[in-house]
């Protein structure tokens, strides 16, 4: 009887392991699982059969320019079902519904002071939630597919942590969100799983399996916006920290006599690099100018707005060079609303590359962000999809 129950713990995990793999690189052959994973030939063949007899995974012909025929490959095949996904800004807020090949179904945004205002911003994200999920709940009705698809939402939050309480760590960061059970708030009022993770760790994930991080597994990724946050993978894990804090890179301390910030010290990164202190240094570029605020974009082609960006870029460098140097990454990712300017992102990669060890200087690759401003909540719902499926198997 044990031996049964260990040989079963066994072959479910091989299954994991294989179906994880296929997921997340969108297709693999048997030869790459194989070496990949570690597995003989009849290992393989075995979980992979098991696999597409349970319609989890589907098998096509493998195209190809080189000799001989390609050989086949095993994809991914999703059940019926949607996730929800939500990006928390400091200023705006964004929800999306897909389903689990990630094809957005129905999304929304909405400008609202998250920050300032966690009871409108909380009421806001729950209203958009359920009429999204009701308006996909009723297409997916309408094509066939059963009721209850949508079980599990993903949201992104600005700031720390904590991964036990699931809710925000930090009295003074998002001050007013400290107190509130934000994933047990958001449950309760939509009726889904909620879970929370913070929003450059999203990023991060999102970047390394759909964008310019895509085949490296050891990449920094950095949302410079509002905030400076960075999300790390190493050796294909995310990494949070022992109470999911990891990665709050804006609140390391430049000068130590510098501006206050919002977390409590002087001189931190964000208190120089920030949208709103970029924006505050362009303001003489439009003088007298009335209306809504500007978009750090409408200065791009600025000649002075450049060597801003290129300076704020350098100053963010200048940390995460050391941060290369500490986790000798194969690529970091640029997002958030100050990735958009080119200068900003030269400028990084200037002070990554100048301060790079000798013979370390050309290995990290310094890109944007391919997925734009969209990479947080196209994180959220992948995270929410491989939540949701991992809970399918068991």
């Amino acid at each position: 009887m044990a031996q049964d129950s260990t040989a079963e713990r066994v072959r479910r995990a091989m299954r994991d392991e294989v179906l994880d793999h296929v997921r997340r690189h969108g297709s693999a052959s048997r030869p790459e699982l194989e070496s990949v994973l570690g597995m003989s030939r009849p290992t393989v063949a075995a979980v992979a059969q098991e696999l597409l007899d349970s319609d989890l995974l589907t098998e096509h012909q493998g195209t190809g320019a080189g000799r001989g025929r390609p050989g086949r490959r095993l994809l991914p095949q999703y059940p019926p079902g949607a996730v929800v996904g939500v990006d928390l800004g400091h200023r705006h807020l964004g929800v999306a519904v897909a389903t689990f090949d990630l094809t957005v179904q129905a999304e929304a945004r909405s400008e609202v002071d998250v920050d300032g205002d966690p009871d409108a911003a909380l009421s806001t994200v729950a209203r958009l939630i359920r009429r999204l999920v009701d308006e996909v709940e009723a297409d997916l009705r309408a094509h066939g597919t059963g009721t209850g698809l949508v079980t599990t939402c993903v949201a992104g939050v600005p700031g720390p942590l904590n991964a036990a309480r699931q809710a925000v760590a930090s009295p003074t960061i998002l001050a007013g969100w400290s107190a509130l059970d934000l994933a047990g708030e958001l449950s309760e009022r939509t009726g889904l799983t909620v879970h929370l993770d913070n929003d450059a760790n999203l990023g991060a994930l999102a970047e390394h399996r759909h964008g310019a991080a895509r085949g490296n597994d050891n990449v920094i990724y950095v949302k410079a916006s509002d905030g400076v946050g960075a999300g790390l993978i190493i050796n294909g894990s995310p990494v949070h920290g022992s109470s999911g804090a990891a990665g709050e890179i804006g609140h390391t301390q430049i000068t130590q006599d510098g501006a206050w910030c919002r977390c409590g010290n002087r001189g931190c990164l964000e208190t120089i690099v920030s949208t709103q202190q970029i924006l505050h240094q362009m303001a003489h570029l439009r003088p007298g100018e009335s209306g809504p605020p500007p978009r750090l974009h409408e200065f791009a082609d600025h000649p002075v707005a450049r060597k801003i960006f290129a300076e704020s870029g350098r100053t963010l460098g200048r940390v995460l060079a050391n941060l290369c140097a500490l986790l000798d990454p194969a690529t970091v990712v640029i997002g958030g609303e100050m990735s958009q300017a080119d200068a900003f992102v030269d400028g990084i990669r200037d002070s990554v590359r100048r301060l790079a060890q000798p013979g370390f200087d050309d290995r990290v690759q310094v890109s944007p962000a391919a997925l734009g401003l969209r990479a947080e909540l196209v994180g959220s719902l992948t995270l929410a999809r491989d939540i949701a499926l991992r809970a399918a198997l068991t």
